[in-house]
């Protein structure tokens, strides 16, 4: 999802004009205009507040735009280092790669398990462990219905009843099997994807790994889900407006010297229409079908990527007030949008969180 970001130094955003957001009516790929809009403003940004060495990178990896932006003596070294770990871990978590790890595994079989790597093993054990907690709201086995639907393709789809009720029998973290060893198998009628938690995942590690440089300030886009840390100044996160492509809804301002994501989920990008009704990405694995909900976005800010990222699409499929209470009984910062221009946001933000013209803050705990 869409962020911009700008440091206390400069105070505001630069003006600027944007072109309306893509439709992401493929799958979800229509990223390109937004990203490079990004891009642009992050080097305006960064450039016209401190003349430090800096480097600023983008590419498209993880199926979407990334952007790295980190300033430092060691920049340049840390953004290498960062592009490549980047790429080695969509060699392990990408479903759409033959020979990613996470292939492997969903090939699969209890008398043929797969070996692997740590990374990998360790973001299974804990999504595993977060779809329990969310009771199945969250789940890595949603593979078979994103397929069913035709996310991720040229040529989504509304499926017949009966083909949806058939494959909502595939889906069960349960179906996962973790073994000594780093080993691991799926059964035979369910498969893995990890969209919904390895940005996340990958962020926290990215970010440990360029914080080990002499550096002093890092923002990592990761196709929205943002990430920052600055040694001796706040960074301010602008999370974008659902119904606006260059509007804002709010902005958070994170500690110095603290990492911080900035996850959002919603169903405004990635979608497609069908004899006038829109079909979002957040699938309900209670129903098989796209979650319906009144919230327009959920976005949490948490030190924890990979749990930031799995439960900004919990609260988003949960709906406000199902989300309110699991966001409390979770301890979870978030902040949630509804259609009527009111952002529920959590009590531990009082301060933190700045709503801009049209939205109204209602605080909860």
């Amino acid at each position: 999802m869409r962020s911009a970001i700008w440091t206390k130094e400069c105070n505001k955003l630069p003006s600027h004009k944007k072109e309306p957001a893509p439709c992401a009516s493929a799958g979800g790929r229509a990223f390109i205009c937004l990203a490079l809009i990004f891009s642009i403003l992050m080097s305006t940004l960064l450039t016209s507040c401190k003349k430090t060495p800096k480097k600023t990178i983008s590419l498209f990896a993880l199926d979407t735009y990334v952007t790295l932006t980190v300033e430092g003596k060691e920049a340049e070294k840390a953004i290498s280092e960062g592009t490549a770990f980047i790429s080695e871990m969509e060699g392990k978590f990408s479903r759409q790669r033959e020979d990613s790890e996470i292939s492997l595994l969903n090939a699969s079989s209890k008398d043929e398990p797969v070996t692997l790597s740590e990374e990998t093993y360790l973001l299974l054990k804990t999504v595993c462990e977060l779809s329990e907690k969310t009771e199945g709201a969250f789940d890595p086995t949603i593979a078979p219905l994103m397929d069913l639907w035709g996310f991720g393709t040229d040529a989504p789809g509304v499926p017949k009843e009966e083909e949806i009720r058939r494959t909502l029998s595939k889906i069960d973290y349960r179906k996962i099997h973790l073994l000594s060893g780093n080993r691991a198998y799926v059964d035979p009628d369910t498969a893995i994807d990890l969209g919904g938690a390895a940005k996340g995942y990958i962020g926290d590690l990215l970010m440990e790994k360029i914080r080990s440089f002499d550096v002093k300030r890092v923002i990592l886009d990761l196709g929205g889900n943002v990430s920052v840390w600055d040694r001796s100044s706040e960074v301010t996160v602008g999370i974008a407006s659902p119904l606006e492509a260059s509007g804002l809804l709010c902005t958070y301002s994170s500690p110095k010297n603290e990492t911080v994501s900035v996850i959002t989920s919603g169903a405004y990008e990635r979608f497609f229409e069908e004899d006038g009704v829109r079909y979002g990405h957040i699938m309900d694995t209670k129903t098989g079908r796209p979650v319906t909900t009144d919230l327009l976005s959920a976005t949490v800010i948490s030190s924890d990527g990979t749990k930031g990222d799995c439960f900004s699409t919990t609260l988003f499929a949960l709906g406000s007030e199902k989300a309110k209470e699991f966001a409390v009984r979770e301890g979870i910062d978030c902040i949630l949008c509804m259609e009527n221009g009111t952002l529920w946001v959590s009590s531990s933000l009082k301060g933190k969180v700045h709503a801009q013209d049209g939205w109204t803050i209602e605080y909860f705990a």
